[in-house]
């Protein structure tokens, strides 16, 4: 009869401590995405403060202006002056300045709706110390011998427990992560194919005589480039929310950065100093191939998570036996 109680104790602590688990990640996330929304209005502020529309850009005077700087450096090197450093400035914030805000609003959306699952987060850490105790006067009205051997098993049941409930949770960020992994690969995929299919078709000389500047980012294949890359930045953001939780594998994100600012940055050059998409291709190159490797790296790190989990998923079906209990499925925390 104890010992039915003392397996009842123990389902409704492990359902607990799942809500433990779950509560904890979750305020980590709302944690990164506050960071992160705080950055990102840095970041508009930051560029608020100079930037104008792109299609009020000077680009003519830009180009005639490059070109005289050019003139003045040694033969063959192809560097920037005072003046295209500042107009790239403003090429720049023109381009993120948009899509900075979108991102934003995006966080802080996901932020608001993590919120929002926490607040049924409540009154577990109470309820749990509630039933420790009534675990605990179970276990002194058994006989004493009987007692510390049941205490004996039940302490390594909750160490094994909480690894258990660790690593499951390691596993949902990490098959979430992997999802917006993929996502991140994909969209640079599509913003490198629009990149090559605008090298093709991209006269330079043209496209700044004839004032096509208010359309470089709309309705054009450098556009629609630079809209994927918007949406790998997002995926990688939300792919970053779920890496942060997991705490049993050992991940390095050094590197792994948003690409925007950069890309901006080869395509002033492009068009300016080269005269040809060259820079901001290697750009998103560099990233496709970075992002390939840190997906492979988190599928690798999946697979030792998942046989960690499996190992640990025996060690405690067989302790929650001794505890006289049959071996039970995860408790549903939704």
């Amino acid at each position: 009869m104890m010992v039915r109680r003392l397996e009842k104790i123990e389902k409704e602590m492990g359902y607990c401590d799942i809500k433990l688990e779950k509560e904890r990640r979750l305020r980590k996330q709302a944690s990164y995405l506050q960071a992160e929304s705080s950055a990102l209005e840095r970041v508009i502020r930051l560029y608020e403060s100079s930037v104008v529309g792109l299609g009020q850009l000077p680009f003519e005077k830009v180009a005639q202006q490059v070109t005289m700087e050019r003139a003045r450096v040694d033969k063959g090197r192809a560097e920037e002056g005072p003046f295209s450093s500042r107009a790239k400035e403003d090429f720049i914030s023109a381009g993120v300045l948009e899509m900075v805000r979108d991102e934003r609003e995006i966080l802080l959306r996901e932020q608001e709706s993590i919120e929002i699952k926490l607040s049924s987060f409540s009154g577990f850490g109470k309820k749990r110390s509630v039933l420790e105790e009534e675990r605990n006067l179970a276990l002194r009205n058994l006989a004493p011998a009987h007692s510390s051997k049941m205490r004996k098993v039940t302490d390594e049941f909750k160490k094994i427990e909480e690894l258990w409930n660790s690593l499951t949770e390691d596993a949902i960020n990490l098959d979430e992560g992997l999802f917006y992994l993929s996502r991140n690969v994909d969209y640079i995929k599509s913003s490198r194919a629009f990149l090559i299919t605008a090298k093709g078709s991209f006269d330079i000389e043209s496209w700044v005589e004839e004032g096509y500047s208010s359309d470089l980012f709309r309705h054009s294949n450098i556009g629609r480039s630079k809209e994927m890359i918007d949406g790998a930045n997002r995926n990688l953001k939300l792919a970053q929310k779920e890496l942060c939780c997991v705490v049993n594998i050992k991940l390095r994100t050094d590197g792994f950065e948003p690409i925007l600012v950069h890309f901006l940055d080869g395509l002033f050059q492009d068009i300016f100093l080269d005269g040809r998409l060259g820079r901001s291709i290697a750009v998103v190159e560099k990233a496709l191939s970075q992002s390939k490797k840190f997906l492979t790296q988190i599928r690798q790190r999946r697979e030792t998570l998942h046989s960690k989990l499996v190992r640990t998923e025996r060690t405690r079906a067989q302790l929650f036996q001794r505890l006289g209990g049959e071996r039970r499925g995860r408790v549903s925390a939704n």
